[in-house]
C-alpha cells in the first residue's frame, strides 16, 4: 500500500490486505494539523482490499472524532465498497462522498480563510451576560425569525447562538456529506450572521447534524444554557403533517423559555 498526503487528502493506492491504521495514523494527524474540520481518505488508487483492511476505518473514525473533527472517504471504487459494507461499524458510521472535491465542500463548511471553522471560533468582544438559542430553518419564517430576534436583543443585550439543523437519515452515517442541504444551510447561516452583525450582536453559527430536530434544539439549549429560544414556523412548510409533529415535540421537549415565531397569515 502506498500512503500520499496533501493538504487535506490522505491518498492510499494499491493492495489493502491488513489493518493499515499504524500506516497512516501519522499522516491523518498531521492533516489535521493543518485542516482541522476533517480529514479526506481518498481510495481512488486502491485496487483490493480485504474486511481486515476496511475494520482500519473504526481506528480512524475514533481518532479523527476525538480531535473534534470529522472524515470523509472519497472516491470508493465498488469493489472496495462491497468490501467495506460488510464490516458493521463502518457500513454504519463512516460518511462516504462521490469526489474529493464533494468530501471537501462537506469539510470546510463554514470555514474562513485562514481561520478555525466559525463553529469553533468565539468572539473576542466581552459577552453578554444571557444567550438566545434561534433555529434556522431557510423558509419565510427565517426573515421574521431574525427580526424577532433583534427586538428581544435590542431590548435585553444578548449573545445569539443561530442553528442550521441538517437533518441526516437513519440510513446514513450522521456525518455523510449531503452536499444539496450543506450548500443551504451554509448559505442561510451566513445570510443570519450578516443580518446580526449589522444590528452589532455576538452572534456565533452552527451547523448541526442531527437525527431530529426537538432533540437537537432540546440539547444545545441546554448546553449553551440559552435564555430563551426562537423557533420559526414556515406558513407553507414542505412537508405540513410532518412540521407540525415536530413543532408539538419541540413544545414538549425543550424545558427553556420558548417562542414560536410566524410570519403573517395572507
Amino acid at each position: 500500500m502506498i500512503v500520499e498526503s496533501y493538504e487535506d487528502v490522505v491518498k492510499l493506492s494499491g493492495v489493502v490486505r491488513d489493518n493499515f491504521w499504524s500506516t497512516i495514523q501519522t499522516a491523518v494527524a498531521l492533516t489535521l494539523q493543518r485542516h482541522p474540520s476533517g480529514v479526506i481518505i481518498d481510495l481512488s488508487g486502491v485496487t483490493e482490499m480485504t474486511a481486515l483492511g476496511a475494520d482500519s476505518f473504526r481506528d480512524a473514525l475514533k481518532f479523527v472524532e476525538s480531535n473534534d473533527a470529522r472524515i470523509v472517504v472519497a472516491e470508493v471504487p465498488e469493489a472496495v465498497l462491497h468490501i467495506m459494507r460488510q464490516v458493521p461499524e463502518v457500513r454504519s458510521q463512516l460518511p462516504l462522498a462521490d469526489s474529493v472535491e464533494q468530501a471537501r465542500r462537506s469539510l470546510d463548511l463554514l470555514v474562513d480563510e485562514g481561520a478555525e471553522p466559525v463553529k469553533r471560533r468565539r468572539e473576542e468582544r466581552v459577552k453578554p451576560a444571557r444567550t438566545l438559542l434561534i433555529c434556522l430553518s431557510g423558509d419565510d419564517s427565517d426573515a421574521h425569525l431574525l427580526a424577532m430576534t433583534r427586538e428581544f436583543v435590542d431590548r435585553s443585550p444578548a449573545k445569539v447562538v443561530m442553528i442550521y439543523p441538517i437533518l441526516v437519515p437513519r440510513e446514513l452515517p450522521l456525518n455523510s456529506p449531503l452536499p444539496d442541504e450543506e450548500e443551504r444551510a451554509a448559505a442561510t447561516l451566513e445570510s443570519g450572521r450578516k443580518a446580526m452583525s449589522e444590528s452589532q450582536v455576538v452572534t456565533e453559527i452552527r451547523l448541526e447534524r442531527a437525527r431530529d430536530l426537538p432533540s437537537l434544539i432540546a440539547d444545545t439549549s441546554e448546553e449553551i444554557e440559552a435564555a430563551q429560544v426562537l423557533v420559526g414556523v414556515s406558513i407553507r412548510p414542505r412537508h405540513e403533517e410532518d412540521a407540525w409533529h415536530a413543532l408539538e415535540a419541540v413544545i414538549q421537549k425543550v424545558k427553556t423559555p420558548l417562542v414560536i415565531v410566524r410570519p403573517r397569515l395572507t
